[in-house]
């Protein structure tokens, strides 16, 4: 009897822990998705927990998330690292069907836990959209519309909400005016402004003083008329930032404002694109001058930064920089490609590979594909499609391949 009882507990203890483990792996495969913004992945895992154990248990994964690191590709940053915390805030919020309203002022624990009362995914998306649109508009009323991008925002979201978020925006440019010191221009004030933020980013705007002309290039962006105000005395030091009123995104303001590329790689916003564009595309410009080192090693800095933040909208700039003539260049846009598990990098590739003519170029091309399709089984797909294809370069080493990535197992999820 008593070797029965030790026999039991023996094989309890066992279950018990094949269940941590295989908790533990469900776990990490959520980690994955979200540090490799495989947004449509993320969902399926967690419908399927939900369908299987109920939204409870699908939250608790999604929190647990948060406390393990995931692998970063070579270059990007250290070899394992938590996801990032705007990464992460921005994924919890895609989830919801909450998109645009990530600024407003609650820590992610506190968004967590008022998950915890629903029942299912559907009923904390509803709930917590309310309270979002209530709290973003409290926020915006007080002056801080920073990061409330209309354009980011779900369709769940009202067409009120929108519209109130567009007609605040821009009423703040009608409402400001700007101080001028000689030829340079204050836009300090400008870069508080939702509007203005997001065109001084897109034009790659650096610093809070720029000169008339660039000024002129900011308000045809703009399209609304900005006055300025002469001073006698030049801009004195810049004061602490107080907005956003989010700590984070006060954070990633000073981040964009002064082009700090390991910032905005270690806050991994969908909002630092831009700038990482820029500083990147200022750097090519610079390198084709002068090939220097130190302008090549920039270069690899930014991209390092695209490939760890990993926004859809870094594919496209990628994609062109892939086709550069340099063979330096373009090896490290299309290994930094490689890293994208979506199909908009896979297609990328496989055109790429058919349009080249250089043996190397093809063999790094050849691999980055292989590794996206590890984690995107659309890639079979893609490649079988352009196998039809009447003028693809490399037709031979692209049925090889498709025949290669289908052979494989896709137990990524099995």
């Amino acid at each position: 009897m008593a070797e029965d009882k030790d026999r039991k507990s023996v094989l309890r203890v066992v279950k018990e822990r094949v269940k941590q483990s295989e908790e533990l792996q469900l776990t990490q495969m959520i980690v994955d998705a979200i540090g490799e913004r495989r947004n449509r992945d993320l969902s399926d895992l967690l419908s399927q927990i939900e369908q299987d154990q109920g939204w409870s248990v699908a939250l608790k994964h999604l929190s647990q998330a948060r406390k393990l690191p995931y692998t970063l590709p070579i270059g990007a940053g250290p070899q394992k690292t938590l996801i990032e915390d705007l990464k992460y805030r921005e994924t919890i919020f895609t989830v919801l069907d909450c998109n645009g309203f990530e600024p407003i002022p609650l820590t992610i624990e506190e968004i967590l836990s008022r998950l915890e009362n629903e029942d299912y995914l559907v009923d904390a998306s509803q709930s917590f959209r309310i309270e979002c649109e209530s709290m973003t508009i409290k926020q915006i009323e007080s002056g801080d519309s920073l990061f409330f991008n209309s354009a980011n925002a779900d369709s769940s979201i009202s067409v009120d909400m929108i519209e109130f978020l567009e007609r605040v925006q821009s009423d703040e440019i009608s409402n400001l005016s700007l101080n001028k010191h000689s030829n340079q221009i204050n836009i300090l004030p400008l870069w508080h402004c939702e509007k203005g933020r997001q065109v001084l980013s897109q034009l790659g705007i650096k610093g809070t003083e720029i000169d008339s002309v660039t000024f002129d290039i900011v308000i045809s962006v703009i399209q609304q008329e900005i006055p300025t105000t002469m001073s006698t005395k030049k801009h004195g030091t810049r004061k602490p930032l107080t907005q956003p009123s989010n700590p984070l995104y006060r954070k990633l303001l000073t981040s964009i404002i002064n082009h700090e590329i390991e910032n905005l790689s270690a806050q991994s916003s969908k909002h630092s694109h831009h700038t990482l564009k820029s500083i990147l595309q200022k750097s090519l410009d610079y390198y084709e001058n002068s090939q220097s080192s130190s302008d090549f090693r920039k270069i690899i800095s930014c991209v390092n930064a695209y490939v760890r933040v990993r926004t859809p909208e870094s594919i496209v700039h990628l994609e062109e920089i892939a086709h550069s003539k340099d063979m330096r260049i373009s090896t490290i846009a299309i290994i930094a490609l490689g890293n994208f598990y979506n199909e908009a990098a896979s297609s990328a590739l496989v055109d790429l590979l058919c349009a080249t003519k250089n043996k190397e170029v093809a063999n790094t091309t050849i691999h980055a594909i292989k590794n996206i399709s590890k984690r995107c089984s659309e890639t079979k797909y893609i490649v079988k499609n352009a196998t039809e294809s009447t003028s693809c370069t490399n037709i031979g080493r692209l049925k090889r391949l498709y025949n290669e990535i289908w052979k494989k197992i896709d137990d990524y999820y099995l």
